[in-house]
């Protein structure tokens, strides 16, 4: 059974689950208003489909049944390579060959072995849901449920890789700056096969016309396959991917030195195409690879902030390198989302109002004391803070942070009605690009009251995008709040306002 514009949505009667088919995956009920909207529907289409969805069956992730290991492929998802455990009665499912190695140093005590095959066997995988809900169920792939997977998309580019026509783009004949194609050796492949199996499932949308999957393979990919700057910096990303996965320091330091070397090739590529001529820069081809470049270097960023850590200056003060290490970050968050894909995916006005009736029953992340207490606390927070600072320096303070309260206000409930990791990225970065100018300028003056709002901001919304599944900026929450408290250092009042919302 399929509904809504373009048959977006798939019902699977059998397991009771309402599948994006554009997204390839499925999507749980607390979260389907959140997530029509992101595909761009609207207050009334939007109404009119929920109700509809309201009288389906549709079951939470946890009391999912999954299929047995005999189950032919289901054709809305997409299928990737993966291992089951040999041991008898065990049947552990991963899809990567080190987790399965983990698994039996875990689970079976076994140390050492290289021979995969003495371990696992090699198993077709599929998943319903993603993030914190991903579970693996084996399945079975035929031959015509494999043909129509090459179909499944109109960019060249399928769940399971590149296509062999995906690189004979016409932007290859439009575009006057050619570059060499990236040498195709085992370690490019295994980042690339690990990008498109795991690290693209697990990176944020970035563009509010398309869906996190869509954007990621319709938009990033196909322009990749062209330009070895552009290959190299989604190598980068999956090599701090892996990265953050391993547990073993020297594999886990050998991901990111080769993640540095792709690092580093990327920015100087994308540097260079400042320099070429405006009747080249004017072309929509190098408008999308700018936009494409911006994004990609802005989690790369992010990235090399949450596995280096904040380091100081010895030619500055203690003081005045964090707040410029804390302006830094939040320019890179800042740049992944336009202003427009975050008013519409965010802080949309009619999403607001239909939160506010669903509140008691969504965000699943926080029980519903912790958020009426954050919410609470959120409201008060104006007042709390005009006891302890006083009348502000300059006029337009004290709006500046009213209007940075109410936003984040805005933000945290919206935040609430979704349930995956690019909802709570969009939020997140939603309210850096809504708060005013003039709050930058009062964070740049060390001010103490914007300081303890970007407090409340790092400890509720970051701090949200990391339980959600944002790898890259895991442990980033805890940075800002200890930077802000450091330097709050000499304010007792200041200090526990930002230690109440960090409890």
């Amino acid at each position: 059974m399929r509904l809504g514009p373009h048959d977006l949505l798939e019902y699977n009667k059998k397991y009771k689950v309402l599948i994006c088919r554009d997204c390839h995956y499925a999507i749980q009920k607390n979260a389907l208003g959140s997530h029509l909207l992101r595909h761009k529907l609207y207050r009334e289409e939007r109404q009119r489909l929920l109700s509809t969805i309201n009288d389906l069956d549709i079951v939470e992730p946890d009391d999912l049944l999954l299929p047995t290991a005999s189950t032919v492929a289901i054709d809305a998802l997409p299928v990737v390579s993966g291992h089951c455990c040999s041991v008898t009665g065990c049947e552990h499912l991963c899809a990567s060959s080190k987790r399965m190695r983990r698994h039996w140093s875990d689970a079976h005590g076994v140390n050492g072995s290289n021979d995969l095959s003495s371990l696992a066997r090699p198993v077709k995988l599929q998943t319903f849901f993603r993030g914190t809900k991903l579970r693996y169920f084996e399945v079975s792939v035929t031959k015509s449920n494999a043909e129509s997977k090459l179909s499944d998309t109109e960019s060249g580019y399928g769940r399971e890789g590149p296509r062999l026509n995906a690189a004979s783009s016409p932007r290859q004949s439009t575009t006057p700056y050619s570059e060499s194609y990236p040498t195709v050796n085992l370690e490019t492949l295994t980042y690339f096969h690990h990008f498109i199996t795991a690290t693209e499932l697990s990176l944020p949308g970035v563009d509010g016309s398309l869906s996190a999957s869509q954007y990621w393979e319709r938009e990033i990919i196909p322009l990749a396959l062209q330009r070895r700057w552009m290959m190299c910096g989604i190598l980068a990303i999956s090599a701090y991917h892996l990265a953050t996965l391993e547990n073993e320091i020297t594999a886990r330091r050998n991901h990111c030195e080769r993640a540095t070397k792709f690092h580093s090739e990327f920015f100087a590529g994308f540097n260079m195409m400042t320099n070429y001529d405006m009747n080249v820069r004017a072309t929509e081809t190098f408008q999308k690879e700018i936009k494409a470049g911006k994004q990609i270097g802005s989690i790369l960023k992010c990235t090399q902030w949450t596995l280096n850590g904040f380091s100081t200056s010895q030619e500055t003060t203690q003081a005045t390198a964090n707040l410029s290490q804390l302006q830094s970050i939040l320019r890179d968050i800042r740049s992944t989302v336009s202003p427009e894909s975050a008013t519409s995916s965010c802080i949309e006005q009619s999403r607001i109002e239909d939160s506010q009736g669903t509140l008691d029953k969504n965000g699943p992340l926080e029980s519903e004391d912790s958020r009426t207490m954050l919410l609470n606390r959120i409201d008060m927070l104006p007042y709390r803070m005009a006891e302890i600072f006083g009348k502000p320096d300059h006029e337009q303070d004290a709006p500046t942070i009213l209007l940075a309260i109410g936003t984040l206000f805005k933000c945290y409930i919206s935040s609430l009605e979704s349930d995956d990791l690019s909802g709570a990225w969009q939020c997140m970065a939603a309210w850096l690009i809504k708060t005013p100018y003039h709050f930058n300028r009062m964070v740049s003056h060390q001010n103490s009251a914007a300081l303890v709002v970007l407090a409340y901001w790092a400890a509720i919304l970051v701090r949200r995008a990391e339980d959600c599944g944002n790898w890259f900026v895991h442990g980033l929450s805890r940075i800002i709040l200890s930077q802000i408290r450091e330097h709050l250092s000499t304010d007792d009042a200041a200090q526990a306002l930002v230690q109440e919302v960090m409890e």
